[in-house]
């Protein structure tokens, strides 16, 4: 990824400070999208059409510093804005970084859980994952915690995230080689006494790669996916198969993507979306 610099500032205002700078990068896609059912954009787009333009802007300002123990201070603003709405969001932490690993205080920290969800088909997903991610989470309308640990050390990976208002909280662990990866996560709901466990299991053989989603939650019951991609040269083809016991119908989709160079890549997709047809056509690039 590459990344503009846009100060880089030696603090010598006193030996307990040593080097700052503040970044920027992100990424954005742009393109084409079809939902049989509607696309489902907000009152402030209009009606639900079936199909329609798109365009997701997500931006990432990030100050840091180091002191001389080592310790990495820092900030971070997340610029986002999407064809689904006229306003334009943002969310901010704070974190600081060390042997122990970064803990992360604000609005953007998703909860152990999100980490590990299954990928979808086309540039910016026809949503296949949606239905395989139904029991994801203990309560979905609740889905982002303030405070947040993150932690890895050789292949081994763990996330602990908590809501210090509501009490919320979610685990997770993992283990990726490379070629194998295991992924374990817990996410707790305080208010409705509620759970939900998901397991992702990755794998990847030469041109081959795949991915085994399972998720159980109190409120929505079982979930699950099956992922797999196929690269030859700038190509990579993928199919994606989702089912949900809340869902009217299982999901499916096959996609294609064109690796442009530099970050970007051309990617559509086709499938059902719980007995929709769904699909869509665009770029998606990172700077």
């Amino acid at each position: 990824m590459k990344k503009v610099l846009l100060a880089t500032t030696a603090l010598v205002l006193s030996a307990g400070f040593a080097a700052a700078e503040v970044k920027v990068d992100g990424s954005a896609n742009v393109g084409l999208k079809y939902n049989e059912a509607g696309l489902g954009y907000t009152a402030a787009r209009g009606n639900f059409k079936k199909a329609a333009g798109w365009y997701e802007i997500d931006m990432n300002v990030t100050g840091t510093m180091e002191s001389d123990s080592g310790l990495t201070f820092g900030a971070q603003i997340q610029l986002d804005s999407d064809y689904s709405s006229l306003d334009q969001n943002y969310d901010a932490n704070v974190f600081i970084s060390g042997a122990f690993g970064t803990i992360k205080v604000g609005e953007s920290n998703w909860v152990a859980s999100d980490d590990f969800g299954i990928n979808d088909i086309g540039f910016d997903g026809i949503g296949v994952d949606d239905t395989a991610e139904t029991s994801m989470y203990a309560n979905s309308s609740d889905s982002v915690n303030d405070l947040r640990w993150d932690y890895s050390v050789g292949a081994f990976s763990t996330v602990v995230s908590l809501d210090t208002v509501t009490e919320d909280y979610g685990l997770s662990v993992g283990y990726d080689t490379g070629v194998f990866g295991a992924y374990l996560a817990y996410d707790y709901d305080n208010e409705t006494d509620a759970d939900a466990t998901s397991l992702l299991l990755t794998g990847s053989f030469g041109a081959f790669s795949g991915q085994l989603y399972y998720a159980t939650a109190d409120a929505t019951d079982d979930s699950y996916g099956i992922y797999g991609a196929y690269k030859t040269g700038p190509w990579t083809f993928e199919a994606a198969v989702a089912d949900a016991d809340m869902a009217t119908d299982a999901s499916y989709g096959i996609g294609a993507k064109y690796d442009l160079g530099g970050g970007a890549t051309l990617a559509g997709g086709i499938g059902s979306v719980e007995g929709d047809t769904a699909a869509d056509f665009g770029v998606t690039f990172k700077f």
